[in-house]
């Protein structure tokens, strides 16, 4: 019999460490890649999301000859929006049937349990639109608002975590009392309805009568009577040049959130600038991207607003906002303040 000998192969232990170290290293180098490439298809679909709705817009003034109102509530709301003599239900409802949510349209019911389709409209030839008396004061109605739409969702937006507060089902400016309202529902309920992270632009501060904000209504009114149509848009200061849609995060984005949009609230205002998940509150339109805020346009092209500094207002009390971010903001937002400064500089 003979006997081998030879070495054995293997790593030593400072080989492997050595191995572990440069693989270690490697996925550090290739994270930031993999997370830029995960967010930039983020923005990619958001924008999709927003485009989808300027087209459901579209297609519903093909039929009406007319845009939706930013909300189904009275003209000229007093106080408190009137809220127990209408239905108060927001755009995106009006728009279900735009979105292949025909049936969903169809399931909500007035405080009498009358189906939708079989009310009359409110002012003039426009769609089946249900005098709710409001819609949440229904059980059938909370049911089917706590459904759940994926294109109404920001990939880059963990929308459906747990609020302190509530989700606003209502939202609007109130000249009266001189403020921006926000109706929300608290509770298991609120946490429970359905949520969006986009929603219509009533522009500055929607049909505020008062300088220097009345400059700047936007193409979305929360009340009947405001429909525009897009001819008019055109010839005023153009779709191209004009803000439709834009995104939310519906409450703080830092730490615990306090608040969220329901996809049956109303549109949502300039005024308080473009907010950061580190300074975004409900009142603003806002986002997780990096840099900018989405929104869909009125030809339904699809932009990214810098946020720079539209946080700050820079304007005298009745007087124009200027060339600031913040005015820059405000002209977009706009449909008819016959402004033409350059926007270069927060257009991504």
């Amino acid at each position: 019999m003979s006997r081998r000998s030879g070495k054995r192969k293997g790593f030593t232990l400072i080989e492997l460490l050595v191995v572990i170290a440069i693989i270690a290293l490697l996925m550090a180098l290739l994270l930031p890649a993999v997370q830029k490439v995960r967010e930039a298809a983020n923005k990619m679909l958001c924008a999709s999301n927003l485009r989808q709705l300027g087209i459901a817009s579209h297609n519903y003034h093909n039929d009406y000859l007319r845009l939706p109102a930013g909300a189904w509530g009275p003209p000229n709301p007093p106080g408190f929006f009137g809220y127990t003599t209408v239905n108060d239900a927001g755009q995106i409802y009006e728009l279900l049937p735009y979105i292949e949510q025909d049936n969903l349209y169809r399931s909500f019911v007035s405080t009498s349990g009358v189906p939708a389709a079989n009310f009359p409209p409110f002012g003039g030839p426009g769609p089946m639109v249900p005098k709710m008396n409001p819609w949440w004061n229904h059980s059938s109605n909370l049911f089917w608002a706590q459904t759940r739409m994926k294109m109404l969702v920001c990939p880059s937006d963990t929308t459906y975590e747990t609020v302190i507060n509530g989700a606003f089902i209502l939202l609007y400016t109130d000249p009266p009392t001189g403020s921006l309202w926000g109706l929300y529902y608290s509770g298991a309920t609120g946490n429970a309805l359905g949520r969006t992270n986009y929603t219509g632009v009533m522009g500055c501060l929607g049909d505020w009568p008062s300088a220097p904000y009345n400059a700047y209504p936007g193409i979305f009114l929360a009340k009947i009577g405001s429909e525009v149509s897009l001819g008019q848009i055109t010839v005023q200061d153009g779709t191209s040049n004009t803000l439709m849609y834009g995104e939310g995060l519906g409450g703080r984005g830092v730490g615990v959130r306090d608040f969220a949009w329901s996809w049956m609230a109303g549109t949502m205002c300039t005024a308080w600038g473009l907010g950061s998940p580190q300074n975004s509150q409900w009142y603003m339109f806002s986002s997780r991207h990096p840099a900018v805020v989405q929104f869909a346009f009125g030809d339904c092209s699809t932009r990214g607003l810098r946020r720079g500094t539209t946080q700050t207002q820079v304007f005298q009390w009745g007087s124009p906002f200027g060339a600031s971010d913040y005015g820059l903001l405000q002209q977009i937002a706009g449909r008819k303040d016959g402004m033409n400064l350059n926007t270069a500089t927060i257009l991504d």
